[in-house]
């Protein structure tokens, strides 16, 4: 067998990582997730325990694979930066450049001589192609993701957009919350372009997810020390970017914000990766639904072609959307406690999978949650 053109290098250096992203020979392509500002804010703010798994070919990097790790227990396990808020995940890579699974088995193989204390490394939530080039880790073993993720096509027109989604309904309710805001003193849609206004805006945002959360007996996983400084990082670095990868906006009635949402970038696809709702005298006009509406509007002006709701099925998704994608999850074993890791994985994502396939069986669940955890 001819050896491969492409010789794997482990890095732990965020400067040097970030070398590695910008010397990218051609075109770019990689999740919101897999970026450099997202490696090194996470790195410096939340888990210091982060690596570069990277395929180069003549020096020049083909594939990164961005990676923190975590222990539990007497585990130690490799994931995505970012962890659970790492969605719609795609390694970074050359989309033009054909990555093999001797490649990529090369590259587990290195790392596994670089940290031999890791047992597994799990991929979650990945897409299967992004912007028309396919993920070249489904060519390993891999499973189908309980969470799908849900999308519209753009099509340059917001009027050819709710004409495929019950224009007549939404428009009626769209004009009826403008009568609610105008009445309570007026509203817009603000977009953070300061330091201090994306800090507000996720001020709220935390504590209004925080009381959901607890209500819903939730597991809150923006309260692990340094995760809401990364998030702080993270968008503040990008309000005087030409072009921001990660952005903020909000909707404001009467000087307050009642509804904020984070966004992220890729290639011609722009991706919701949180959103959030004050719980006060406005909740009931649906201010989430309401912002999503004027930045749907807004991005059917934008050079892009879909606008993803990222990873979650929720009703308020599937009143506008037509594009239901499936995630997917790799388990690459380093050792034995790894392989009886990946058992498990396997097993807890199918029963998990069918639970949330099953509408009556998810909402009991969930209701469940409320009683036993929640608080009132």
């Amino acid at each position: 067998m001819a050896p491969s053109r492409l010789v794997p290098r482990i890095v732990v250096d965020a400067s040097e990582a970030t070398t590695l992203w910008n010397a990218f020979a051609g075109e770019l392509l990689a999740g919101a997730a897999q970026t450099a500002h997202w490696f090194s804010c996470w790195q410096s703010s939340a888990n210091s325990d982060c690596l570069v798994a990277a395929l180069l070919m003549d020096g020049a990097p083909v594939l990164l694979l961005p990676l923190e790790v975590e222990r539990r227990g007497s585990l130690r396990i490799a994931c995505y930066v970012g962890g659970p808020h790492a969605n719609c995940n795609f390694p970074a890579l050359l989309p033009t450049l054909s990555i093999t699974q001797d490649d990529l088995n090369g590259l587990f193989q290195a790392l596994h001589r670089a940290r031999p204390d890791i047992d597994i490394v799990t991929l979650s939530r990945q897409l299967p192609e992004l912007a028309g080039a396919a993920n070249p880790l489904m060519q390993l073993q891999h499973r189908t993701n309980p969470n799908i993720s849900l999308a519209i096509r753009l099509d340059g027109s917001f009027e050819t957009v709710l004409n495929r989604h019950n224009s007549k309904r939404k428009m009626k309710k769209h004009r009826h919350v403008v009568r609610r805001y105008d009445d309570a003193g007026g509203f817009k849609i603000v977009t953070a372009a300061s330091a201090a206004e994306s800090r507000n805006m996720l001020d709220d945002y935390f504590a209004w997810k925080s009381d959901r959360l607890a209500r819903a007996g939730i597991t809150n996983t923006y309260e692990p020390k340094g995760v809401k400084e990364f998030f702080h990082h993270l968008f503040a670095d990008e309000t005087n970017a030409a072009s921001p990868r990660f952005q903020l906006r909000a909707l404001e009635v009467k000087g307050k914000y009642r509804a904020v949402l984070g966004k992220s970038h890729a290639k011609g696809m722009t991706f919701i990766d949180f959103v959030g709702i004050a719980d006060d005298e406005l909740v009931s006009t649906s201010p989430g639904e309401f912002l999503f509406y004027k930045d749907i509007e807004e991005s059917c002006g934008a050079d892009l072609a879909i606008y993803s709701f990222g990873i979650g099925d929720e009703p308020y998704k599937r009143s506008w959307s037509e594009i239901e994608t499936p995630t997917y999850d790799n388990d690459i074993s380093l050792t034995a406690k790894g392989r009886l890791f990946s058992l498990y994985l396997g097993a807890r994502g199918s029963v998990v999978r069918r639970i949330k396939q099953n509408e009556k069986v998810w909402a009991m669940v969930k209701t469940a949650r409320a009683k036993l955890r929640g608080q009132s």
